[in-house]
């Protein structure tokens, strides 16, 4: 045999017995640790109170169901007790310290989620328990906990949810087992693309049931976790702002062009069908009415209200010149204040002159006709003019009602380019108003969310 043949069957020689004698100390251990282990709570007298402390490892967000209101989290669930029982001596098994033990054998604390959503109430892993040799107990079984968590949607997308996880004993009150928090540990937590972890908060509780006398203590874990909003942002609050700024240029076309109308009908439906899409990832509840809802009930106000302006506009710029004349205070609000305020002039016109003309209209046709009947009585002879006083009759009235229908058509025209321009007044004031409400409107809603 080889010598380094030799050498590899001594050391596997070595090494397999060192296990075997570990082995054989483990399982005389156990063995007479369970001979007579009892499975009651492990206390020494019954009036002792048990201390159990009760921690969490969070791993994981996995879902918050905002319809159903229940929240998805992946946690090791920490519990720590001693239990005189299971105490030895390590010089006397090769400094034996540790033993990994099944769960089922030993007396563990029924320790469950109050709030529980699971259709099965128990589904934490079948972790082992580890035990030192001075009895303390550490058993930290692996849950994918439902929970049910109250969800406020008011700020939605801009909200942060506050969840509980209520930890406390099934069977035994405070008299018996008394609870104590452990800091919760998010060093190993894996972030999730909808939420963000904002912290974890502890705190222990006692209650008094109806059912009985004794109060209960229980370990509630607070999740606080702020939404990412981008998502919301980009894909539903731009679009919204984007067609609210179109429903602006329907006040800028033109009303001759034909198609302020379909302009804003269009941005109506294209808004509608943005809300039909928004539904889709807004949640289904009543309680309240989401930030982003309100956004969309008051952008379709704000374009209904522009189409209704903007038929108002069509109204005044294709009015009848041969209808009821524009009252005075219309000139007065329209003409007077607002067209100095937005700092608009007729085409081809100072405003002193329109006034000037408004007060003083012009009359062609009276010195018209007066200048004929004069030439016509002055330079034509006595006996000639009253033989031909038909022919003259008729062309005086002739010339008077060439008169009156000029000065009707001029009168037309200057009342047809009033109803244009209080038109334009119209337009150009509804554009600057909406155009500063959907501002500071946008800007409310943002500086408003808590986030």
């Amino acid at each position: 045999m080889a010598p380094y043949d030799v050498l590899l069957l001594l050391l596997v020689s070595f090494c397999t017995v060192q296990v075997s004698i570990q082995g054989q100390n483990e399982d005389r251990l156990i063995g007479q640790l369970m001979h007579k282990y009892g499975v009651e709570r492990p206390v020494i007298n019954e009036s002792q109170v048990l201390n159990v402390k009760v921690g969490i490892y969070l791993t994981q967000i996995i879902e918050l169901d905002e319809i159903r209101q229940v929240l998805t989290t992946n946690i090791w669930l920490t519990l720590s007790w001693n239990d005189y029982q299971l105490q030895w001596d390590p010089s006397e098994y090769n400094e034996l310290d540790t033993l990994h033990l099944r769960n089922s054998v030993l007396w563990k604390p029924d320790i469950v989620l109050y709030n529980s959503a699971q259709e099965r109430f128990q589904t934490t892993f079948d972790a082992k328990v580890v035990v030192t040799s001075s009895g303390n107990c550490n058993y930290i079984p692996q849950a994918i906990f439902k929970s049910t968590c109250h969800v406020d949607l008011r700020w939605f997308p801009f909200d942060t949810q506050k969840c509980d996880l209520k930890f406390g004993s099934w069977t035994y009150g405070a008299w018996s087992l008394d609870l104590t928090m452990s800091e919760a540990v998010i060093s190993e937590y894996v972030p999730n693309g909808e939420w963000e972890l904002v912290g974890v908060s502890g705190k222990k509780n006692s209650r008094i049931y109806e059912c009985c006398k004794e109060p209960y203590s229980d370990v509630t874990f607070t999740i606080v976790m702020r939404r990412r909003s981008l998502f919301y942002v980009l894909h539903v609050f731009i679009p919204c702002i984007l067609i609210s700024i179109l429903a602006l240029f329907v006040f800028l076309l033109p009303a001759d062009s034909g198609e302020k109308i379909t302009l804003g009908v269009a941005v109506m439906l294209s808004l509608i069908l943005l809300m039909m899409l928004g539904a889709n990832v807004i949640p289904a509840n009543s309680n309240s009415v989401p930030l982003i809802a309100q956004y969309f009930i008051i952008t379709m106000a704000i374009v209904t209200l522009s189409v209704i302006v903007t038929v108002v506009v069509l109204q005044f710029h294709h009015h009848d010149p041969n209808g009821a004349k524009m009252p005075k205070w219309i000139r007065v609000v329209l003409f007077d204040w607002c067209a100095w305020f937005l700092h608009m002039k007729r085409p081809g016109e100072d405003s002193a002159d329109f006034s000037d003309r408004m007060v003083q209209p012009a009359s062609p046709d009276s010195e018209m006709v007066g200048q004929v009947g004069e030439v016509l009585l002055t330079k034509v002879p006595s006996p000639t003019v009253r033989s031909h006083e038909p022919e003259i009759a008729k062309i005086l009235d002739e010339v008077r009602y060439i008169a009156t229908r000029f000065r009707e058509q001029q009168q037309g025209k200057t009342t047809r380019s009033d109803w244009k321009f209080a038109a334009a007044v119209i337009d150009r004031l509804c554009f600057v108003i909406f155009l500063l409400f959907i501002a500071l409107f946008t800007l409310g809603i943002f500086v408003s969310a808590p986030n």
